[in-house]
């Protein structure tokens, strides 16, 4: 396994907890802040990997902005759990799983691409 490919397989990683870390969090697990800020997992993967290494990448720019995404969306979905809307947030975290699935499906070929640029 090269270099890329473990990059990509640890945002794929980083993705899927962050995920289950929300779906814990709509079904009653306790919030961490940090987890969800600018220094959470994925973020970080961008600040010190992605953006440090793939910065002209294309797909790199559009992974960070699905994210974006994401955690604009996740903050919603949270905001709803905790002001007692706990429906309205687990449905709306089907639009999470949505978009995560759009996330993995643009980190594969994300790596498909550093892949047999090597």
């Amino acid at each position: 396994m090269n270099q890329a490919q473990v990059d990509c397989q640890q945002l794929r990683i980083k993705h899927i907890l962050y995920k289950s870390k929300v779906r814990s969090v709509l079904y009653g697990g306790s919030y961490d802040g940090n987890f969800f800020s600018s220094y959470g997992p994925v973020s970080t993967w961008f600040s010190t990997v992605g953006f440090v290494v793939y910065q002209d990448l294309l797909e790199l720019r559009q992974l960070y902005a699905l994210h974006q995404n994401i955690e604009k969306l996740v903050v919603q979905l949270i905001n709803l759990y905790q002001s007692g809307r706990i429906e309205q947030a687990h449905d709306g975290f089907k639009e999470v799983e949505v978009k995560s699935e759009e996330f993995l499906n643009l980190l594969t070929r994300f790596e498909g691409k550093l892949t047999y640029a090597l």
